[in-house]
Formats: structure tokens, sequence, C-alpha cells
């Protein structure tokens, strides 16, 4: 099993032991958070509902990337906000980095995480606006708007890991 599969894995038991019904991509490992249930239209500001649902999801993430056996694979853990098409490129990419912001923010600020763990997550965490660029589709190819209001959380691997990963991956091939 190589590191990506097993953090995926953990990250599933995890949540599902954890009663949390976040999905977790099963080739990637991104976890997909419902922009409406975390922000009001227009709005960057954390409702109070979605800073419950983060409370929840949050330290159960981290517990799994930051174990001893994944953390030193772990290179960056990404905070992507994304948008619908309505309004300018610009507005939009605006409101998903403000969004990506203050999810970041809160990850922060989790009275949860030891000082240990609040020093890794400072030194691998990213806030990165998408605006626009990554919409979701329904079947008929039109914009699904709610689909593509989201903030998705992401892990990246180390480069030395990924090499042994695509190494692995390519030995399985022949």
């Amino acid at each position: 099993l190589g590191i990506r599969t097993s953090i995926i894995r953990d990250l599933s038991e995890a949540l599902s032991a954890a009663n949390i019904s976040a999905s977790v991509d099963t080739k990637t490992g991104d976890i997909v958070l419902d922009s409406t249930l975390l922000f009001d239209t227009g709005i960057y500001v954390i409702k109070d509902i979605g800073q419950i649902q983060l409370n929840r999801l949050i330290p159960v993430y981290l517990q799994v990337l930051m174990r001893p056996e994944y953390s030193e694979y772990i290179a960056e853990i990404i905070i992507e906000g994304h948008t619908d098409s309505k309004g300018s490129y610009e507005s939009n990419l605006e409101l998903s980095q403000n969004r990506a912001l203050s999810v970041a923010k809160f990850c922060l600020q989790l009275n949860t995480l030891s000082v240990g763990q609040k020093t890794l997550l400072q030194n691998i965490l990213t806030a990165k606006g998408r605006s626009y660029s990554s919409l979701v589709y329904n079947p008929d190819g039109t914009e699904n708007m709610e689909q593509s209001r989201r903030v998705e959380i992401k892990f990246r691997l180390k480069d030395a890991e990924m090499i042994a990963e695509m190494n692995r991956i390519l030995l399985n091939l022949e």
C-alpha cells in the first residue's frame, strides 16, 4: 500500500468512526465541503453551522495527517476556495481566496491542536482561491452552481514520496 492510499483509508475510517458525513475522494484524498453550510452568498465569514461542522471535521482530519507515520510525507495541506460563475472572475477570486483564508485561520485557531501540531500546520498550510476556474457540471453540461461553490481540503505529498509512489504504479503496470 502506498502512503496516499493508507492516508485515504485511515481518513475515511476516522471520519466514519467520528460519525462525520464528509466524503473523501478515493483517488486523491480531497474532502469537499458544501459552501452553503459554511458561508452565506457573497460572504466569507464562516456561519455558526459551518463552524460546528469544521470543529468536528478538522481535528479528525489533522489527527490522521499528523500521525508520525504520515507527517514526514506531507508537503502541504491546501484549503481551496471555489465559486460559481456568477459575477466577475476577479470578484470571485477575492471571495474564494477570503473563504479559503477564513477556513485556514479557523484551523490554526483550533484549541484541540497541540503546540507541536500548530507549528507543523503553520509550516504546511496554504489557502488558495480558485474563483470559478474549476466549475462542477451537471450531466446535461450546464453548470451546477451549488456544487461549484465549495471549499476543498487537500493534501500534497513530498516529491520523494510522489516519485516512490509513481515507481510503484509503473512497476505494477508492467
